[in-house]
């Protein structure tokens, strides 16, 4: 029988999920702590049903087990208490009267993480477009031409983020276009995107309350934008601000967002990476934290649109969503990045 479940990744401490809508999903989990070891998991869903918690420990959600006996759920809130025994865990919620399938990888790290990160103390809000795989690419391992990849690394990952059977690199990407090398503009990545079949839609630019409620509605966003305007991070260990010296034109992508004690800051996958790690082996340019106001000046002065990817299946023509607004990218000039 088909079910459907949430994803929850507890790391190490406290964390949370982000609310989706109830209505739509049929549930949410609010709220996840760690004790010792155990988890507590609080999840807001449908009353009158039966409920599996299961456990993948410290995988990607590839092996399951069972963790509890079926929990029947009366009340709209409901709390568990589940072992664990990695440092990073992921669990999900079966639902047995509902044979709708669906998973949940929304997800986000709190206390002490967020200050370690340099991020700040408490977070409010926290949404990302994500996906149970992994579609980084630094552009360190992009080839001859590696030094010019950055778009290249940003298209490929675009389109393995939208179809995760893509198998091309971002090599092949460059032998598409500018086989001797080269900066890509960003009609490059366009183009390289519709060759692939895969829908997108150039917008201006209007601020980061566009870019906030872009991403809300599980679009992907590639920019071109002059790094330069991203004050660089003075901590090894921090994941905010531009973690090496370039400072010109640039492509990464935009995947999510999050409000850390009153400050916004943008969740990017940034290519240029070289293998740069943090002391846990992370890379930099992964799911790196980019101040809302310097994200800002950083598009508006090298190229003020946004390149919109939505989610499979919400069609395949210019993306329907009410913070855009689209304009024609064969009449704009375009620009290019390293």
């Amino acid at each position: 029988m088909k079910c459907k479940y949430f994803i929850v990744i507890v790391a190490a401490a406290l964390c949370w999920a982000n609310h989706a809508d109830t209505a739509a999903l049929g549930g949410r989990i609010v709220h996840a702590w760690r004790t010792n070891a155990q988890v507590g998991l609080r999840f807001e869903t449908a009353t009158g049903r039966s409920y599996q918690i299961q456990s993948s420990p410290g995988g990607r959600g590839q092996f399951w087990s069972d963790v509890l006996p079926s929990v029947s759920v009366t009340d709209s809130l409901t709390s568990v208490l589940v072992p664990t025994q990695a440092a990073i865990e992921f669990f999900r919620v079966l639902e047995f009267t509902n044979r709708v399938f669906w998973y949940d990888w929304k997800y986000c790290y709190e206390t002490p993480f967020l200050s370690a990160w340099g991020l700040g103390s408490a977070q409010t809000a926290y949404t990302h477009t994500d996906r149970p795989y992994d579609w980084y690419i630094d552009q360190a391992d992009t080839g001859a031409y590696a030094n010019n990849n950055c778009g290249p690394a940003s298209a490929t990952m675009g389109i393995k983020w939208y179809r995760p059977t893509f198998s091309h690199t971002a090599a092949d990407a460059r032998n598409t276009y500018f086989r001797e090398g080269g900066w890509w503009y960003t009609s490059d990545i366009i183009n390289y995107l519709r060759l692939h079949s895969v829908p997108n839609t150039t917008s201006a630019f209007t601020g980061t309350n566009q870019l906030v409620g872009v991403l809300s509605q599980g679009n992907l966003v590639i920019l071109c934008l002059n790094t330069a305007y991203l004050m660089p991070s003075a901590a090894s260990e921090h994941r905010a601000g531009r973690f090496y010296s370039f400072a010109s034109g640039h492509f990464l992508v935009v995947k999510g967002w999050r409000q850390v004690s009153g400050n916004l800051f943008f969740e990017v996958y940034d290519p240029n990476n070289w293998h740069a790690t943090y002391a846990d082996q992370t890379p930099k340019g992964r799911n790196r934290h980019l101040p809302a106001a310097e994200l800002a000046n950083a598009i508006a002065n090298w190229w003020n649109y946004l390149i919109v990817i939505p989610p499979p299946g919400r069609g395949t023509g210019v993306v329907a969503d009410p913070w855009l607004t689209p304009v024609d990218p064969d009449h704009i000039v375009h620009a290019c990045g390293m």
